[in-house]
C-alpha cells in the first residue's frame, strides 16, 4: 500500500482564510503532471507532444484524501489502477517512492524534467505563498524553491521547516533546542529580535521557520531562526509527565461517590428529574 504525500501551503492569511481554487488546482495539477513524467521516465520513454499514453496516465494517478485546516495541508496517495496488461511495467509505486524521498534539491532522486515541473507550480502560486512537501507536523518539510529565467534555485542555504517542545534556551547566547517526540533535537540560533517570542513560547510545542546548511543527509544542521508560532494542541503528542504533574489534578475519590441503595424506583426518579425541569421553565 502506497504511504501518503502531503502537499502544504503556507503563508499570509492562508490559515485564516483558506487558499483560492485556482491555486490548489494548480498545485494538485502540478504534481500530477510531475509524477507522470517521473512514470515516463523510468519508462525509458521521451515525452512527446501530444496526449501521454493511457497507461503512463493510469499508473501515475493520485488520488486526495483529505485535507487539512491551517497552513493548509492536502493528502495524496497513489490511486491503485487494477491489474490489467502492463503489469509487469508498472512504474507508479516507483515513481512515488521518488517523490517521498525527494530532497528539495536538483541533484536528488528526481530528473531534471521532473524537478523543473515542480518548481513551476511554485511559480504559478502568489508570490507571497510558499509549496512544501512533507507531512504537517514533521521534523522536516521540503520547501519547493521558484525557478528563474528557467534556472533552478537551489540555494546554499535551505529553508526549513520544524516542530518541536522548544527547550535549553541560552538568553546571553541566543540558542535554544528544539526537541522532537521521536528523539531528536535541532540546535537553534535566533536574533535580538525574537527574544521575547522565544521566552514567552519556552517549553512550548512549537513551528519553526528558518535557514540551514545540510552537509550530511544524516546530521540536522543550526537552524537560524526566522520565525516561531506556537502550535495547537491538537499538534502536540501526548505528554505523560505533564499530565501527572498538571495543577489541581480531579481525583477519583471512592468515598465521596454518590450510590443509591435498592430498591430504586426509576420512574420516580424521572419524574423529580422532569418536575425539576418545569420549575426552570416556571421561573423563566
Amino acid at each position: 500500500m502506497s504511504e501518503q504525500l502531503f502537499v502544504t501551503l503556507d503563508g499570509p492569511g492562508i490559515e485564516e482564510s483558506g487558499v483560492l481554487v485556482d491555486g490548489l488546482t494548480a498545485t494538485l495539477t502540478g504534481l500530477q503532471d510531475s509524477l507522470r513524467l517521473m512514470v515516463e521516465h523510468l519508462a525509458e520513454r521521451q515525452p512527446g507532444p501530444g496526449q501521454p499514453p493511457k497507461w503512463a496516465r493510469t499508473q501515475s494517478r493520485l488520488r486526495l484524501v483529505s485535507t487539512r485546516p491551517g497552513s493548509f495541508a492536502a493528502e495524496l496517495t497513489l490511486d491503485f489502477a487494477p491489474k490489467a496488461r502492463y503489469e509487469n511495467r508498472n512504474f507508479g509505486q516507483q515513481a512515488f517512492d521518488a517523490f517521498l524521498k525527494w530532497n528539495g534539491r536538483d541533484d536528488s532522486t528526481l530528473p531534471r524534467p521532473v524537478i523543473d515541473r515542480i518548481r513551476r507550480i511554485a511559480n504559478s502560486l502568489p508570490a507571497d505563498t510558499r509549496l512544501w512537501l512533507g507531512q504537517p507536523g514533521e521534523f522536516r518539510k521540503v520547501e519547493v524553491m521558484r525557478t528563474e529565467r528557467g534556472k533552478s534555485l537551489t540555494p546554499a542555504l535551505e529553508i526549513i521547516m520544524v516542530y518541536g517542545r522548544l527547550q535549553e534556551v541560552n538568553w546571553s547566547r541566543r540558542t535554544a533546542q528544539l526537541h522532537n517526540y521521536g528523539g531528536e533535537l535541532v540546535k537553534l540560533k535566533f536574533d535580538a529580535k525574537l527574544d521575547a517570542a522565544m521566552r514567552s513560547l519556552a517549553t512550548q510545542y512549537v513551528k519553526i521557520t528558518g535557514q540551514g546548511r545540510f552537509s550530511n543527509p544524516e546530521t540536522w544542521p543550526t537552524v537560524q531562526v526566522e520565525q516561531i508560532s506556537a502550535v495547537s494542541q491538537r499538534g502536540q503528542p501526548f505528554d505523560l509527565e505533564g499530565f501527572l504533574n498538571r495543577p489541581n489534578p480531579k481525583l477519583f475519590d471512592p468515598d465521596k461517590v454518590v450510590t443509591v441503595s435498592d430498591p430504586f424506583d426509576v420512574d420516580d426518579f424521572n419524574r423529580v428529574i422532569r418536575e425539576g425541569r418545569d420549575v426552570g421553565r416556571d421561573e423563566v
